[in-house]
């Protein structure tokens, strides 16, 4: 297990759900990996790149393969491929400890040009998953049917948590939304995963990097940059990219032309 690495150009993405019925994560990574592989950049598969609990063996075999491939071909070119595990791939760790293609990790800490940036999936701050990680597995299995319905019933599950945090803010008098960079406006700091991040900044690290929560977004929080991955279930195709310390959200739209940075960057 290796939970240290240094990459000057790092890739990370998260949530793909290869093998689960609604995900089209597989069309789009084939030709996202060979732009990656051109960048000369290495990779990271932030959580639930395989979703196990809402697939079929036939289902994930077709999705991962054609994936694998274009990984290994990555890890012949000199790329180190790092994976850390999710929520829905927990069941895979001990099989991907012994799959010599990537480095197996509950979380990263990368060193990227000066700074130190935290690389985990999240899902250990969803107030849901830790405090009934058994009822949220269920409730995980049942929602695949509700994915026909809802293209991204996460991506509706973490709204709906927000505005309960929000409305748990209110209630105790917690200041309201702020505004990063000029941007846009946010949505309460304080909320699980931005109190996470706020943690884990203050162990010495100046960027953390989750997953989870399939929305992608970049905050400045009082102790540095806290970036969601955002998902590549369905709708935009977005990553985060690391060179030299500097990160930057973008989506993947089909060709190396048309890659788009989104409304924020740091």
């Amino acid at each position: 297990m290796n939970i240290e690495a240094a990459e000057e150009h790092l890739v990370v993405v998260s949530d793909l759900h290869l093998g689960n019925p609604a995900s089209s994560a597989r069309t789009r990574l084939v030709a996202f990996l060979d732009h990656v592989r051109d960048s000369g950049a290495s990779v990271c598969i932030n959580g639930d790149g395989f979703d196990m609990l809402q697939t079929s063996f036939r289902r994930l075999a077709a999705d991962a393969i054609p994936v694998l491939n274009r990984l290994k071909a990555l890890q012949a070119d000199g790329r180190n491929i790092y994976y850390v595990v999710g929520n829905h791939d927990i069941v895979l760790e001990h099989f991907l400890e012994e799959w010599s293609l990537c480095r197996l990790s509950p979380f990263l800490n990368l060193r990227s040009g000066d700074r130190r940036i935290r690389i985990e999936h999240g899902h250990l701050y969803d107030p849901f998953f830790a405090q009934s990680p058994t009822l949220y597995e269920i409730s995980t299995r049942l929602a695949r049917y509700a994915l026909f319905t809802v293209p991204d019933t996460y991506k509706v599950w973490a709204k709906a948590q927000r505005r309960l945090q929000d409305a748990r803010h209110r209630r105790v008098g917690r200041p309201g939304p702020a505004a990063d960079n000029g941007h846009r406006p946010l949505s309460l700091l304080g909320s699980p995963y931005h109190d996470a991040a706020s943690m884990i900044l203050r162990r010495g690290f100046d960027a953390v990097v989750f997953g989870h929560t399939h929305l992608a977004e970049m905050v400045t929080l009082p102790e540095g940059v806290y970036v969601n991955s955002g998902n590549w279930l369905s709708g935009a195709a977005t990553y985060v990219e690391i060179t030299k310390g500097e990160l930057v959200v973008r989506t993947w739209e089909g060709s190396a032309d048309a890659v788009t940075v989104r409304e924020f960057r740091e």
